[in-house]
């Protein structure tokens, strides 16, 4: 009987280890502009409050097809503090200098691309599409 309870008791430690070990590596997560240049385009959102971010997730949530096909990350900022609202596992963010326009877009190369004095996803969107790089992954070169 013993050896059942002491099974027991290892099999709920290994698991209980398991998930903390995931929580943790999780908690862990960071991201840099760094990491994701070449990969990834990034918007950067200077937001006044956080009911303005989550009305930038939901815009986010609703065009999440155009944003994807487009490999942008956003990530919003409120009080200085940067997360990311699109397009990357949820991670603590590390900016370095934060832009002070209101929406900055960042190439894949990692520049600056255009800077915007309010969000407008037509002309972000515009503005990407007219980068050779887009070019090239439409087919157009």
């Amino acid at each position: 009987m013993n050896t059942i309870y002491f099974s027991i008791f290892v099999l709920f430690m290994a698991s209980f280890s398991s998930f903390s070990l995931a929580n943790s590596a999780q908690s862990q997560c960071e991201i840099t502009l760094g990491e994701l240049k070449w990969k990834k385009r990034v918007l950067i959102y200077n937001a006044n409050s956080s009911k303005e971010l989550k009305d930038l997730n939901t815009f986010a949530q609703y065009d999440r097809g155009a944003l994807s096909e487009r490999k942008l990350v956003i990530i919003g900022i409120v009080d200085r503090q940067p997360t990311i609202v699109f397009g990357h596992p949820q991670c603590n963010t590390t900016l370095g200098n934060v832009p002070q326009d209101k929406v900055t877009l960042i190439g894949l190369d990692g520049a600056v691309k255009a800077k915007y004095s309010a969000f407008d996803s037509d002309l972000i969107y515009s503005t990407i599409d007219k980068m050779p790089m887009r070019k090239t992954e439409l087919g157009f070169y």
